[in-house]
């Protein structure tokens, strides 16, 4: 305890690291350890680039140290900026501190992003993190569900947390737990209510919440045909996604970070996390043919 607290007190941190990470290749378990607070800068590529603010957590450090699509969730980053360069209204679900959202932003600025995140001190992490770069991102303090009401939300007792769920599951066995009373809607309803006439992407991160998010979908599958990047932890929770899709001309792709994108026909199976459900002609005009290696997701 005491290395840490001196760690964190230590002066110039930063623009040291920044040095560093110029001419030094450190593995993860060495920059790991490495973290400060500061505000960085994040290249998509070739594509566009963003500010966020580093408060000494996991992706934001991988963000600094393995640059983006290289780290943390690096074959979902990539392939979101492709999905994102083209997508006319963006959604995403479970927005954090907002990756997914700036860097939506970042490749497509003529684009309307929805950020949805209710634990209210990292929404206001995500704010601060829009108005550092100026974008016009709507932040919603709000969960997505099966109603449009007011359900119980769990969360770590902790400075910030990448589990937080409506879904009183995901922290079973956790102790420190914290239970408060949140705002959630509809997915239908919120377009309805904002007159949109497009849901071309989303991203769907709520940690065991995924089947309540996709039944308040109503008819937006139908009508708008939209690409889902979604987590799906178990095979449990896969089987019960799929039924969504059924007779649509839907196809799913298992995302393997750091190594490829590969064609499934069922959702869970091999435990991995992140998932691309899309129809089967928008998989052809963005190359997805069976499978696509990490390298080839090109950031240009």
């Amino acid at each position: 305890m005491i290395l840490k607290w001196c760690y964190t007190r230590l002066p110039f941190k930063q623009p040291i690291f920044e040095l560093l990470r110029r001419t030094i290749r450190f593995p993860k378990r060495i920059y790991r350890h490495l973290h400060f607070d500061g505000t960085i800068n994040v290249r998509v590529g070739s594509l566009g680039a963003f500010r966020i603010h580093h408060y000494g957590y996991q992706v934001e450090n991988d963000l600094f140290w393995a640059g983006y699509g290289e780290g943390w969730e690096g074959t979902s980053l990539r392939l979101w900026a492709q999905l994102a360069g083209s997508a006319r209204t963006i959604f995403d679900i479970g927005a954090n501190t907002g990756v997914y959202a700036l860097a939506a932003k970042a490749v497509n600025s003529e684009a309307q992003i929805f950020a949805f995140e209710p634990a209210h001190k990292i929404a206001n992490r995500l704010k601060d993190n829009i108005s550092l770069n100026g974008f016009d991102i709507k932040v919603i303090e709000s969960g997505v569900s099966k109603v449009t009401g007011e359900v119980s939300f769990y969360e770590p007792m902790a400075e910030h947390s990448y589990s937080a769920s409506i879904n009183p599951e995901m922290l079973a066995g956790t102790s420190n737990v914290k239970r408060t009373c949140i705002p959630v809607t509809r997915i239908d309803d919120y377009i309805d209510m904002q007159g949109l006439k497009s849901a071309d992407l989303f991203k769907i991160d709520v940690e065991k919440h995924e089947v309540e998010v996709l039944s308040g979908f109503g008819d937006v599958i139908v009508n708008f045909s939209p690409a889902i990047l979604i987590e799906i932890l178990d095979r449990k929770f896969g089987e019960k996604v799929e039924p969504f899709f059924e007779g649509l001309d839907y196809v799913f792709f298992e995302i393997k970070e750091g190594s490829e994108i590969r064609q499934v026909a069922n959702l869970g199976l091999s435990g991995g996390r992140n998932y691309l459900i899309c129809t089967r002609s928008f998989a052809s005009d963005i190359g997805l043919y069976g499978s696509v290696s990490h390298s080839e997701l090109i950031l240009s």
